[in-house]
């Protein structure tokens, strides 16, 4: 293929993220907010900057209930610090879509932003997925974690 295809590929998966997942999590994926995406060879980035700011824990309540999303981990790099706790989640492939998303506290214990990274291939997302948190196991502890076989049976 082209780099013209997999970008109008890309594009695709992009339009239908932005058609539909925005509605189910309004109050963390406001598009009037939304940064510039930044489209990658392989991978959309965007940046939805929140207008109030949340916990991490509900963040991660309304990845999984609103969403249905798949939590890959949850990282602590120091108990005694609020600021870097953070998390990853990501849709089940299943589903046809092919996205996670990531939230970080800041000094306060907060949550300001959310990045969502928006896929061309299941092989793109599972080695980013798996990339992730392999850099997040290397410092801190993590509270939750999915073990690298399952988030493989995911995408069987």
């Amino acid at each position: 293929m082209t780099t013209e295809k997999y970008m109008n590929m890309l594009r695709h998966f992009y339009n239908d993220f932005m058609a539909f997942v925005p509605l189910q999590l309004p109050q963390l994926l406001d598009v009037t907010t939304m940064e510039e995406p930044q489209f990658y060879g392989d991978y959309v980035l965007l940046t939805f900057p929140l207008r109030t700011p949340y916990e991490l824990d509900e963040v991660m309540d309304m990845f999984e209930d609103d969403m249905e999303l798949i939590t890959l981990y949850h990282h602590i790099p120091m108990r005694t610090e609020k600021f870097g706790h953070s998390t990853c989640a990501y849709s089940n492939p299943a589903f046809g879509q092919m996205f996670k998303m990531n939230a970080k506290t800041d000094t306060e214990g907060n949550v300001n932003s959310i990045l969502v990274t928006i896929y061309d291939s299941l092989e793109q997302m599972y080695g980013d997925l798996c990339l992730d948190l392999e850099l997040h196991s290397k410092s801190g502890f993590l509270k939750y974690k999915k073990d690298k076989s399952d988030v493989l049976m995911n995408f069987i």
